[in-house]
């Protein structure tokens, strides 16, 4: 029986160093993508911070140009020397380009949405309102002789300035924070 015992007990431990090593070999792998991820992650949101950010800086000077004196003489002169309805054509014209002029903001905008953290998104939702001000500022008057209304192109401005503050607080935070893969699950 001691003989038995003898080949049993090696037998067992074995057995039991086969398991633990599976357990170990597969929380490192586990722990290992974890951390590939967070990596990947990290730096696809830095890349999506920087392409909204390039978006963001485009679009707001595209509005403040639009509404440039300059611009907006030539506006004026293109609807009053049009044949026909000038002025609905200078209103579609202005429809046209604030939509242009928004549309690259908002395909950022979507990209850092899919990627977060919550505390970003909750910065993009402030830059998506502060989008929609700009744009509801510039057709203001649109396809009237007194277009643009600068008082409230100006408020829409300092709106997305303090909009893009608010965005850049929340990507230095997300950024500056270092990945911890014990804190992440799944």
């Amino acid at each position: 029986m001691a003989e038995q015992w003898a080949t049993f007990i090696p037998s067992v431990s074995g057995l039991i160093g086969v398991l633990a090593g599976i357990f170990v070999g597969r929380w490192q792998v586990t722990h290992q993508a974890r951390v590939e991820h967070g990596q990947w992650l990290r730096g696809q949101r830095q890349e999506a911070h920087l392409a909204l950010l390039d978006a963001w800086v485009t679009c707001v000077k595209e509005f403040r140009e639009m509404v440039d004196r300059n611009q907006v003489q030539v506006e004026h002169h293109l609807a009053e020397t049009h044949s026909g309805n000038g002025w609905q054509e200078s209103e579609d014209r202005i429809w046209e380009q604030t939509e242009a002029i928004a549309e690259p903001v908002r395909n950022a905008l979507e990209r850092v949405g899919l990627l977060g953290p919550k505390s970003v998104d909750a910065a993009c939702t402030q830059l998506r309102a502060a989008l929609n001000g700009l744009t509801q500022a510039t057709r203001l008057e649109a396809g009237d002789p007194r277009w643009p209304k600068l008082t409230a192109c100006e408020a829409a401005w300092d709106r997305a300035d303090a909009a893009r503050l608010v965005f850049l607080t929340a990507c230095r935070k997300a950024t500056w924070t270092a990945p911890n893969p014990s804190r992440q699950r799944g």
